[in-house]
């Protein structure tokens, strides 16, 4: 034997009075520098830590090792001699040590196993109880018991001998009941793309943070910056000196889904002399505190927004159909007027020869000449397959389009509504569209005659005007309006290319802000949908991308800023934090569909913003105030209703 062998200066990996030995070495007798950890985790995946000397850096892997390195250290100063991390292993000494524990508490369970030998089983569960569950899991496990949880409970004494001698990931009994947003083994439940902890890539157990059998009242869920600090490298001993800088857009991830320009409202719409009595006089006017929490929501157009631009809503009407130019005549006559009857000109005729002795003239046919001498909308040509600018392609369809209307009513354009949008679409674009509506509108185009409304429209739907056939909304949030905004949106799916560009003109005109039913998109974002189309965004969308990060506005609007003023006071509470970006295009970015390529309204808020309250001696500042560790956490009722279809209580 080498009498130097562990000299310092020969290995300094001989650590007799550690638990693990290094895995590269179990395996292919090498081990790293660092070693493993006292908890047997991997002690590294690089083989030095470079150290910086003016502008550069250094390898510093000692001689034992090899010395410097080839390559030497990335730019970064990251070592460039990377492995995958290693599963450390016991050495002799401990597995030994574990053998001669088990082997005492072999002997020591087996006298307490004896001395309740007739005594119930009572006694029995009371020695090999952990102590009681937290109340909730109590509730669930209190029908089966420990083998809920822990597999060998069920099994014979060999199995709870052998359960002695290895460790048992509980981890699938927990997700029995508890669901994730992901993979359940993996850190945060999601696999991050800078991630080089060896944790992301063996995974983690849910008894590595969650500790059970503490007692009724206990928190489960409650952990210490310690056990966060396990896994992330980053040191955090005080939020004000070391919490990483918030994001240069932070918390501005998205654009919002309703295009509300904060700026030119509060500098120059709200100051208008006009609207001064009408305008809000703070925040909290617009957006709903009471239930405020992750974000503050607005309290919606009828309370907001209505008293300056409700009246502006019905008149941004959807044209549907024009009675475009025809070249010739393809209207029948006869089948007119079988089914519309003779028209005002006829009884006039009629009246005129009874009034009269002489014979009535037969009125000799004119030459054909069309009323209108507009185009067809975008949305009827669309509809029929048609161009917008050629009589000869439109006016057969068109014309057949009217006798259709004239014949079956409504159904004719609800069929090519359907063939378009798809089935059962028509139900929600054409709405209230009457029947006796469609009759007479058609009757009269297919005579060639302008449609006389015998009234105007006033509370909104579906009216003729001229050679029009029109709809007017009803107020904000009109089904029928959305639902043929919709419809322009979907266009942009038209795989036929002798059809895409009537549809680009019919979708132009329906997401157009300064026409028509248009104006929906002048407050309401079209953002990119993820399948290569669009959508416009009805809804406040209240969602927020950092999906591990938690902030309660609901917490603050009750507390004093570092200067005494109330952070619900409507005059500067909210501008503490929020402050207007004056110089922001925000308007912008919403001639585009890129939810995520904008500006805000608002200056992104720094974590200097929140370290006037949050600091040492102040607020608290631990991990779980603001972080959460796992993604989109639920809980599966699927065991509940098991058990409850075998009492033949549930159908």
């Amino acid at each position: 034997m080498d009498p130097n062998k562990f000299r310092h200066d020969v290995s300094r990996y001989e650590r007799p009075n550690r638990k693990f030995r290094c895995g590269r070495a179990a395996e292919w007798g090498k081990p790293c520098e660092a070693g493993p950890d006292g908890k047997g985790g991997c002690g590294g995946t690089s083989e030095c830590r470079p150290a910086k000397v003016g502008d550069r850096y250094e390898c510093r892997r000692s001689a034992l090792f090899g010395g410097p390195c080839t390559d030497g250290p990335n730019p970064t100063g990251a070592c460039s001699q990377e492995h995958p991390p290693c599963r450390p292993r016991r050495t002799i000494r401990s597995v030994r040590g574990l053998m001669a524990i088990g082997a005492f508490t072999g002997v020591v369970a087996v006298i307490a196993l004896l001395l309740t030998i007739g005594s119930g089983d009572a006694a029995r569960n009371a020695i090999t109880s952990a102590g009681p569950l937290t109340g909730g899991h109590a509730n669930f496990t209190a029908e089966t018991g420990c083998v809920a949880c822990h597999e060998p409970h069920g099994e014979d004494a060999g199995g709870w001998f052998l359960a002695a001698f290895e460790e048992k990931d509980i981890s699938a009994s927990c997700t029995n009941c508890h669901t994730f947003g992901g993979d359940a083994t993996l850190a945060h439940n999601s696999t991050f793309a800078n991630d080089s902890k060896s944790s992301a890539a063996t995974g983690t157990s849910c008894i590595s943070c969650h500790t059970e059998h503490r007692g009724e009242d206990f928190d489960i869920r409650k952990m210490s910056d310690t056990q966060c600090g396990t896994c992330h490298e980053k040191e955090i001993s005080s939020f004000n000196k070391d919490h990483p800088a918030f994001g240069a857009d932070f918390p501005h991830d998205r654009r919002t889904a309703i295009r509300f320009d904060h700026t030119s409202h509060i500098s120059k719409h709200f100051q208008d002399q006009r609207l001064i009595d009408v305008a809000p006089k703070d925040c909290t006017s617009c957006h709903i505190v009471d239930a405020a929490e992750q974000t503050v929501a607005p309290a919606g157009f009828d309370e907001s927004c209505a008293t300056c631009h409700a009246d502006t809503i019905p008149r941004r009407e959807l044209v549907l159909l024009r009675l475009p130019e025809f070249e010739e005549n393809l209207i029948d006559a006869d089948v007119v007027a079988e089914m519309c009857g003779p028209s005002a000109e006829t009884w006039e005729m009629v009246r005129e020869a009874m009034d009269s002795d002489e014979p009535v003239a037969v009125a000799e046919e004119e030459d054909y000449e069309a009323v209108s001498v507009d185009e067809p909308t975008a949305a009827s040509a669309y509809l029929l397959g048609t161009p917008v600018d050629d009589a000869a392609e439109y006016g057969e369809p068109m014309q057949a389009l009217i006798m259709g209307l004239v014949e079956d009513g409504p159904s004719v354009l609800a069929d090519a509504v359907d063939e378009r949008a798809g089935t059962g679409a028509a139900n929600a674009m054409l709405a209230g569209l009457n029947t006796e509506l469609v009759r007479r509108v058609s009757c009269a185009w297919a005579a060639n005659l302008e449609y006389e409304a015998p009234s105007d429209p006033d509370f909104g739907g579906w009216y003729g005007d001229g050679v029009e056939l029109k709809y007017r909304p009803t107020g904000h949030g009109d089904p029928v309006v959305q639902a043929w905004v919709n419809f322009g949106t979907i266009s942009m799916f038209e795989d036929d290319e002798d059809l895409s560009e009537v549809a680009e003109a019919m979708r132009d005109g329906l997401l157009n802000p300064k026409e028509g039913v248009g104006a929906c998109v002048k407050c309401h974002a079209v953002s990119d949908d993820g399948d290569g189309g669009v959508n416009v965004e009805w809804q406040f969308n209240d969602a927020t991308s950092r999906s591990f990060t938690f902030y309660s506005h609901g917490a603050h609007l009750n507390l004093l800023n570092p200067s005494g003023v109330n952070l619900a006071d409507p005059e500067a509470g909210c501008r503490t934090c929020h402050k207007i970006n004056e110089d922001a295009a925000y308007g912008d970015s919403f001639a585009q569909s890129d939810p995520h390529h904008f500006e805000s309204n608002f200056n992104p808020i720094n974590q200097e913003t929140c370290a006037q309250c949050h600091d040492t001696g102040q607020v608290r500042q631990d991990c779980q105030l603001c972080h959460v560790y796992h993604l989109d956490p639920g809980f599966d009722l699927k065991v509940t209703r098991h058990e409850e279809d075998a009492d033949g209580t549930s159908d």
